[in-house]
């Protein structure tokens, strides 16, 4: 085995330009998949981070039967519901929350915004426990403040929302009505988070004439500790389907645990990384093409020194083995040099990312089994590329491959 290997890698060496064209298939794909697989795990690292950090013991209540976005003929969340919720036992605190569109004002310049609304109860703190860890600076809102407005990174930059950059106690007029600014958000790396503007329930209704208990886009509860979440989360199903009258498996409102959520995100995740993955593999079939067609002439070319080494007593089996490594490592090194490519365009893609677009979920992350699998397959896809063209040179006569001109 020492043998054949030396005399695999002696013959790639001896073939240097025609090696590294055959390998830029297989190099191509195995980049594009560590590079999109790293990423993939990375962004599924942050956002159960960001998950964990909002905390297992959540429940999230949506209208209509998906918790991403209800339907035009889904009832619609209200205070009752909140109150159902808040008298389930196992619930400790409940917050709802709606959102529109509306004009802003700052400087005389005009812009229109996501205006959302939440509900503060004096006493409650659950919406600071929520989201608290992502303000930048300031705070978020207490009983009383009533005027006043948390708002989106992106409205701090010069030439972001505005031509100048709000800060901390600077005004800002939402559908007419002036709010100070006591909280700015970090950057989130999403426009819709970070062009934000959030105000309390009292003050929502007070400039949109509405009740913001009357439309909630989600209700949030928070169990209580030890509470096992999916169990409160039956409760309150039934407390809520039995207030409204519905029979099981006929509910217009969807409840989620934290935990189910991150499973929600992680598999449309797997199934994005499958897809991006399977067309990676489409270079790297290419590249199993190239390598056949390379294995193929260099049989051709060692016509005569199969015919040697059969001649002084070299197997059939002998020679397969040998094309089959030397297929091998034609794939494994064009694996090696796609794993090293692909980590650091995960890498560039990360720091871009961070420091370029500002977006924190985006991130590379990569463990051992993704290397060493990425290398295993691209070794196997090598081999299995070299079968013909070593069983070809394995079945030569002797006779006929010294004749061979």
């Amino acid at each position: 085995m020492k043998q054949f290997l030396k005399m695999a890698v002696e013959s790639l060496l001896h073939r240097k330009l025609r090696s590294w064209l055959t390998m830029i298939g297989i190099f191509i794909g195995i980049t594009a998949l560590i590079s999109i697989v790293s990423l993939g795990e990375g962004l599924e690292v942050a956002i159960t981070e960001e998950f964990s950090e909002l905390g297992n013991d959540k429940l999230w209540l949506a209208p209509g039967t998906s918790a991403f976005g209800a339907s035009a003929s889904a009832a619609n969340l209200t205070d009752r519901d909140r109150k159902v919720a808040d008298s389930v036992p196992g619930i400790t605190e409940t917050v709802g929350m709606t959102w529109k569109n509306t004009k802003i004002i700052s400087q005389d310049e005009e812009e229109v915004a996501l205006v959302s609304g939440y509900t503060l109860d004096e006493g409650a703190n659950l919406w600071d426990e929520m989201f608290g860890h992502m303000l930048f600076s300031g705070r978020w809102h207490k009983s009383g403040d009533t005027f006043k407005a948390v708002v989106g990174y992106d409205y701090t930059q010069n030439d972001g929302i505005f031509e100048r950059g709000l800060k901390l106690f600077d005004k800002i007029d939402i559908d007419g009505q002036s709010f100070k600014i006591i909280g700015i958000m970090e950057k989130q790396g999403n426009d819709q988070d970070d062009q934000s503007i959030y105000i309390t329930d009292d003050a929502y209704s007070k400039v949109f004439n509405v009740r913001l208990e009357d439309d909630y886009k989600y209700i949030v509860a928070k169990t209580a500790a030890g509470a096992d979440p999916n169990e409160i989360a039956e409760r309150l199903k039934r407390a809520i389907r039995n207030d409204r009258d519905l029979d099981e498996g006929d509910e217009d409102f969807t409840i989620q645990t934290t935990e189910e959520i991150m499973d929600s995100f992680g598999t449309i995740l797997q199934i994005v990384q499958v897809v991006i993955a399977g067309i990676a593999a489409i270079s790297l079939l290419v590249g199993g093409v190239g390598i056949m067609n390379t294995m193929y002439t260099s049989v051709l070319e060692r016509t005569k020194e199969i015919g040697i080494m059969k001649a002084i007593g070299a197997k059939n089996s002998d020679i397969l083995l040998l094309f089959l490594i030397e297929s091998g490592m034609l794939g494994l090194l064009g694996g090696g040099i796609g794993v090293i490519t692909g980590l650091g365009v995960a890498k560039a893609t990360e720091f871009f990312g961070k420091n370029v677009l500002g977006i924190e979920l985006l991130r590379a992350y990569w463990s051992w089994p993704l290397i060493l699998g990425a290398l295993a397959f691209a070794f196997f896809v090598g081999m299995i590329s070299g079968v013909f063209p070593a069983r070809q040179a394995s079945k030569q006569q002797a006779v006929d491959s010294l004749r061979y001109e």
